[in-house]
């Protein structure tokens, strides 16, 4: 693996929007003049059934398309079933974000893995204002954490993929993401 190369894991249940987040770090990638790719696996129930969305972010090419489980640098999950089902493939020591309403760590992962608790759903909901802002708050959490590419990159790569009706709430959602995610980081130092 090179030392440019990043592994991020966005686990969730069908539905809830973690494959985009997966698209908008590649593309952004790609943009910007690396290497960026999304695998995503689905189980037989696509929408409730737990789903997981591999991102690779490399300067160098990327030759296989998976990622191998013990390599992940980081996760991020929004449900429990695929938080038990897919954590394994983080290494150890890395980092996992989940929402505390929906995930619940052991305190044997705690051991594991950085685990810090933030609480993507009800951001998007209560704070700003729309729950499809879901993946821009966990978007925007994961590259914050992960400093994996250029911010205004990401964001205007975010911007391109959704209706312009919708970008001032996507730019908040983002806002909010980075905050919550700079105060967790704080918190643990």
């Amino acid at each position: 693996m090179s030392d440019s190369k990043v592994l991020m894991r966005f686990t969730g249940v069908g539905g809830q929007g973690v494959l985009l987040a997966g698209e908008i770090f590649a593309a952004a990638k790609i943009r910007t003049g690396g290497q960026g790719l999304k695998t995503a696996t689905y189980t037989s129930q696509v929408r409730g059934g737990p789903t997981v969305v591999d991102i690779q972010l490399d300067d160098e090419e990327i030759y296989y398309p998976y990622a191998n489980d013990g390599e992940i640098n980081f996760m991020l999950s929004v449900a429990d079933m695929s938080y038990k089902l897919f954590k394994n493939g983080v290494k150890p020591g890395g980092t996992i974000v989940v929402d505390p309403n929906l995930v619940h760590p052991t305190d044997e992962d705690r051991k594991t893995w950085n685990i810090y608790e933030i609480p993507i759903i009800t951001i998007a909901k209560e704070e700003v204002g729309n729950v499809i802002t879901q993946s821009v708050v966990a978007l925007a959490i994961a590259n914050t954490m992960m400093n994996a590419i250029d911010k205004q990159a990401l964001i205007d790569t975010m911007l391109s993929k959704v209706p312009a009706k919708v970008h001032d709430v996507n730019k908040k959602a983002y806002e909010l993401g980075e905050k919550y995610a700079l105060e967790a980081m704080a918190s643990k130092k």
